[in-house]
Formats: C-alpha cells, sequence, structure tokens
C-alpha cells in the first residue's frame, strides 16, 4: 500500500465518521425537539365538590335556592417545564344563567405534576328574576335535582428550561347534579 492510497483511505474515513457523527447529532436533536420541546395540553377538572348548607325555598311566586360549594379543581400539566397561568373565573350556572363565581388564584404547576386548588364557590339563584326560570326552577326543586354547570379557562404559558415560552390555555365544562334532599353532588362529569 502506497502512502497516498493510506492517506486517502484514512481521509475517507475521516469523512465517513464526521458524517456518521453529524447525522447521528441531528437524530439526537430531532429527537430533543419532537418529544421534549412539544408543548402538550394542560388539563382543568374539578375533582370533587361538596354542597354546605343547602336551602332550599319551595315558594311557587319566588323559588330559590342557595348554598357554598366546595369544590376541587385539578390542573395537570403534562409538559416538560412549568406551567404558568393567570387569575381566572370559575362560574357555576343554573340553566345557563350566572348563580356562582369564584376565582382561581394564579399560580405556577411543576413539570409532570397536578396543582389541586381547593375553591368555595357561594351559589345564589335569587338573581334570577324571569317567569319562566321560576317556574322551570320550581319544578327541578320539586323534582329534587338541581342540574349546575361549571365553566373555567386558564391562560398561561409553558416555560421550557426559562429559554422557550409557549402559550397555551385550558378549558373546562363540568355539569354537576345537586340531590335537594340528600344535599349531595351527584354525577359530576368534565370535558
Amino acid at each position: 500500500m502506497n502512502p497516498t492510497e493510506a492517506r486517502r483511505k484514512k481521509a475517507l474515513k475521516t469523512a465517513v465518521l464526521v458524517v456518521a457523527g453529524v447525522i447521528l447529532q441531528a437524530a439526537i436533536i430531532l429527537l430533543f425537539v419532537f418529544l421534549v420541546l412539544r408543548v402538550r395540553h394542560v388539563r382543568l377538572r374539578v375533582r370533587s365538590a361538596e354542597v354546605e348548607g343547602l336551602a332550599v325555598n319551595y315558594s311557587s311566586s319566588s323559588p330559590s335556592f342557595s348554598m357554598a360549594m366546595h369544590m376541587q379543581v385539578n390542573i395537570r400539566n403534562p409538559n416538560f417545564g412549568h406551567y404558568k397561568f393567570e387569575e381566572t373565573n370559575l362560574t357555576v350556572s343554573y340553566r345557563g344563567r350566572l348563580v356562582g363565581e369564584a376565582v382561581i388564584e394564579k399560580a405556577k404547576v411543576r413539570a409532570f405534576s397536578t396543582k389541586k386548588v381547593k375553591l368555595t364557590v357561594s351559589v345564589d339563584s335569587r338573581a334570577l328574576a324571569s317567569r319562566s326560570s321560576k317556574i322551570k326552577m320550581r319544578k327541578d326543586i320539586y323534582a329534587g335535582m338541581l342540574t349546575l354547570e361549571g365553566k373555567a379557562t386558564l391562560t398561561g404559558k409553558v416555560h421550557l428550561f426559562e429559554v422557550f415560552k409557549k402559550s397555551k390555555s385550558a378549558g373546562m365544562e363540568c355539569t354537576m347534579e345537586v340531590n335537594v334532599k340528600s344535599k349531595e353532588v351527584q354525577n359530576l362529569k368534565c370535558h
């Protein structure tokens, strides 16, 4: 083997190793980008709800209900970075009309964790003034079941390595039934 041929083989071998190294690094970077830097959806759900001090007025002229609802709201962050969200409101409605509201304070959810927020919502239906609302409410009260809806939307940012920030919002719509006789929440469903 002459020296030029040996040099050429060595240069070819070096070039092959450099190209293989570049391809390997590109594959690692792509894997990192698609797995680590991919921002997933943050989830917001009412985990549990309890009724306290349910007062029901069975009057035919002005039926009403009031109570304190203690809720546990879970905010699940499946991302590699923490999620910082702004203050928002959780609203409780009866047949599309607002009957209660609570504030979810701004906070931070660590990576791959769930933050549990406890709220108390003061629910009062006396503000519902329309005749049709009162007729439907009276029927629901006598049937023993009040259907309530809870809604909230979080807006915030996922912080990846304190360098990349990606805006993400999480929405929630829940329905629940309050049993007037047993004073318990039943059929809590969130989506």
